[in-house]
C-alpha cells in the first residue's frame, strides 16, 4: 500500500457493509420509542430483556427532559409500564439505572461489532469498521452518552466505578485491534492505550461539539476524516 493510498483513508460509505440487522438500527428502526402501554404481569416475570429495555429507554427520556435529580424511580416505573416492585428488582437507586444505560451502550456496540468484523483478518480494515461503528452507535445513543457525561459525577462510588470499568472495556476493543496491527508490522509502535482513548474522545466530540461541525460536516464525512487521522498516526 502506498503512502498516498493510505493517506486517502477509507470511505466508510464504501468500506462499510453493515448487516441487515445493524442497517435497520442505524437507519432508525430501533430508535428510542417508549410505549405507555402497560406490560402484562407475565411479561414482567418472563421477559427480562423487554423489561430492562423499557426501564432503560424510559429513564433516558426522563433524565434528558427533566434532569437526573428531578426524576424519580416511581416516574420511571409509571411511564415504562413496569410495576414498581419489578423496577426495584432491576434497580434500587437511580444511579443503578444510569449504570444500566452505560451497559446498554456498551452491549449495543459489542454485539454489533462482533457481527461486523467476523472473518476480517486485516487490522486496518477491522479498525476502520470498529471506529465507524462506534461513532454511529454513539450518535444514535447520543442522549444516553450525554447523560453519562453530565451526570457521572452524581453517581455513587460503586456505580461510578462500574461505569469507568465499562468505558475501559470499550477502549480494550480498540487496543486489541491496534496491538494486532503493531504485532503484524502494519502499525508502528505507539502508546496503544492512548491511541484507543483518542478514538473514544473523537466519537464523543461529535456529540459534545457537534454544533461546531454540523454546518459543514455530516456524520459520515466527520467519520471519514477522523479515520484518516487515526490511520495516518498509526501507519509506519
Amino acid at each position: 500500500m502506498s503512502n498516498n493510498d493510505r493517506h486517502e483513508g477509507p470511505d466508510i460509505s464504501r468500506a462499510l457493509s453493515f448487516s441487515p440487522e445493524n442497517r435497520k438500527f442505524f437507519t432508525g428502526e430501533f430508535r428510542m420509542d417508549v410505549s405507555k402501554k402497560k406490560l402484562t404481569v407475565l411479561d414482567q416475570i418472563t421477559a427480562s430483556d423487554k423489561v430492562r429495555r423499557k426501564i432503560i429507554d424510559t429513564a433516558s427520556i426522563l433524565y434528558a427532559r427533566k434532569g437526573y435529580t428531578a426524576t424519580s424511580i416511581e416516574e420511571i416505573s409509571e411511564l415504562s409500564g413496569v410495576s414498581l416492585p419489578v423496577t426495584y428488582h432491576y434497580a434500587k437507586k437511580k444511579s443503578e439505572i444510569m449504570r444500566m444505560i452505560m451497559e446498554d451502550v456498551l452491549n449495543i456496540f459489542q454485539k454489533s461489532l462482533t457481527k461486523e468484523i467476523e472473518g476480517i483478518g486485516e487490522p486496518e480494515k477491522k479498525l476502520t469498521l470498529a471506529v465507524a461503528l462506534y461513532f454511529r452507535v454513539v450518535n444514535e445513543q447520543r442522549e444516553k452518552a450525554l447523560l453519562i457525561y453530565q451526570k457521572s459525577s452524581s453517581l455513587d462510588k460503586t456505580s461510578r466505578s462500574k461505569v469507568m470499568e465499562l468505558e475501559v472495556k470499550i477502549s480494550d476493543i480498540f487496543c486489541d485491534i491496534i496491538r494486532e496491527g503493531v504485532e503484524k508490522g502494519i502499525f508502528k509502535e505507539v502508546d496503544i492505550d492512548l491511541a484507543a482513548y483518542n478514538i473514544i474522545i473523537m466519537a464523543h466530540m461529535w456529540i459534545l461539539k457537534g454544533w461546531h461541525f454540523k454546518d459543514r460536516l455530516t456524520l459520515d464525512a466527520y467519520t471519514d476524516l477522523q479515520i484518516k487521522n487515526i490511520l495516518e498516526t498509526l501507519y509506519k
